[in-house]
């Protein structure tokens, strides 16, 4: 017949509090990548709202061009100044799609993001609700072996 040794209580006590600091470490981490997120959006926006200045510029750029071109348009000095303000306009014109177009990209990639960031950061409140039931229930147990103990400690004085 084999004897198998009585577990060590304690050992389950001492589990059960390495998971709840684990949990606990790692929603912390959880809620530092999201305010990485929030600071990366708020940069985000302050890009959008560079670019939407920059769109207004060029619209009224626009409108001066039309503006003096209805005014003379058969200057040949005048025509050439306003070739060479059209070619600085185009060429802005494609840095500002091509900024657009990446300042698209993160913020898709940052909506996505965020999206796994709630759902992990809801699952970890969940499991940091039920660590702290589990802590709850360790401590009543620890209270009641104490309370135990005391008592017999007391019959046998």
């Amino acid at each position: 017949m084999i004897f198998k040794p009585k577990p060590d209580p304690t050992a389950d006590v001492r589990e059960e509090l390495n998971a709840i600091k684990k949990l606990c470490a790692k929603h912390e981490l959880l809620c530092c990548a999201f305010a990485k997120w929030r600071d990366d959006i708020d940069q985000n926006e302050a890009q959008l709202e560079i670019l939407n200045s920059s769109a207004s510029s060029l619209r009224q750029r626009h409108r001066a061009l039309s503006e003096r071109l209805a005014d003379k348009p058969a200057d040949p000095a005048l025509l050439l100044s306003i070739q060479k303000e059209i070619r600085s306009i185009e060429r802005q014109v494609d840095t500002w799609i091509r900024e657009i177009a990446a300042i698209s990209d993160a913020r898709t990639k940052l909506d996505i993001e965020f999206v796994q960031l709630r759902g992990k950061l809801q699952r970890s409140v969940t499991n940091i609700e039920i660590a702290n039931i589990d802590f709850e229930k360790l401590e009543r147990n620890h209270r009641d072996k104490w309370k135990s103990f005391l008592s017999s400690a007391e019959v046998h004085s």
